[in-house]
């Protein structure tokens, strides 16, 4: 199968494309925003998302009968600041290759995220109402509208707070937080703030299923703990034999730094996706001994 994955150079990207080569020979065809990835079998493309030429020309490349659309401005923060940058990036760029998967008849997956939920009780089910209260929610609902509604053959996967390696260079919670905690540094965590944590590994072995198989309708893929960040971050510790009295306690004022409005209890509940996957729904034990296990 021809495959284009746009945004395959980011933190989730990278481990999908490797799924997806383990999985079987399909013809992949990855895009880069800035830094290209180290050579590999892969066709890599540079794309700006905001450049509609420049999206074009990566269809006409790479022919997709599928598309798997990962890139985003996802930093909450950033988009609160630059709202007009963050519906570029998560709206117009996204509406541009919904037109381009249309035109070249590809099968359309849109990752999007639990930030279009309001966080106001967490848990969230597959077939809820978003209530975006975030710019970076807003515009990922918004992309997701245009996703049902333009593209002819779609799928939509949310999830949550996603760990795991990253490449070099990148950053990524769960590394950041070890490698504090190994120098014995306090680190700060909300015990207000919840989520559903997934090891980037399940995460991508679930796009790939839902993908290859050509599944449609909105998934949730998210871990099946909802927890706390404090306790998340004592996991973490725990698992990687680290001192959790390191994890001090904060309010969630204090954890959502600058941005107004940062939903508090996100999570997605993910029951019925798993049953269409028919795969097991990983918490986060097991996915901390993966992450261990996995150690580069």
């Amino acid at each position: 199968m021809r495959i284009l994955v746009i945004g395959a150079s980011g933190f989730i990207g990278r481990h999908l494309v490797r799924r997806l080569n383990a999985a079987s020979a399909h013809d992949i065809t990855a895009t880069y925003r800035s830094r290209p990835p180290a050579p590999d079998d892969n066709a890599w493309r540079q794309v700006e998302l905001t450049n509609p030429a420049g999206l074009e020309h990566v269809f006409q490349q790479a022919r997709p009968e599928l598309v798997i659309h990962l890139a985003a401005l996802a930093d909450v923060a950033t988009a609160e600041r630059e709202p007009e940058r963050a519906a570029a990036v998560n709206v117009a760029a996204t509406s541009e290759i919904v037109r381009l998967a249309h035109l070249f008849g590809a099968q359309l997956l849109f990752v999007s995220t639990e930030y279009v939920f309001d966080g106001r009780r967490g848990l969230y089910n597959e077939d809820e109402p978003p209530h975006p209260v975030t710019q970076y929610g807003r515009t990922k609902w918004q992309a997701e509208q245009q996703v049902a509604k333009l593209a002819t053959n779609w799928s939509i996967l949310r999830t949550s707070i996603v760990y795991g390696w990253p490449e070099p260079g990148q950053r990524n919670y769960a590394p950041m937080l070890i490698e504090s905690l190994r120098q014995g540094q306090p680190r700060p965590a909300s015990p207000d703030v919840y989520r559903t944590p997934v090891y980037v590994e399940y995460l991508a072995d679930a796009i790939a299923k839902i993908a290859v198989r050509n599944l449609t309708g909105v998934f949730h893929v998210a871990g099946a703990d909802w927890v706390s960040m404090y306790d998340f971050a004592r996991s973490i510790a725990r698992a990687f034999d680290l001192d959790e009295r390191l994890v001090i306690p904060t309010d969630s004022e204090a954890s959502r730094a600058s941005v107004a409005e940062s939903p508090d209890r996100l999570g997605l509940h993910c029951e019925a996706t798993m049953r269409r996957l028919e795969s097991p729904h990983p918490g986060l034990q097991e996915g901390l001994a993966a992450m261990r296990a996995a150690y580069p």
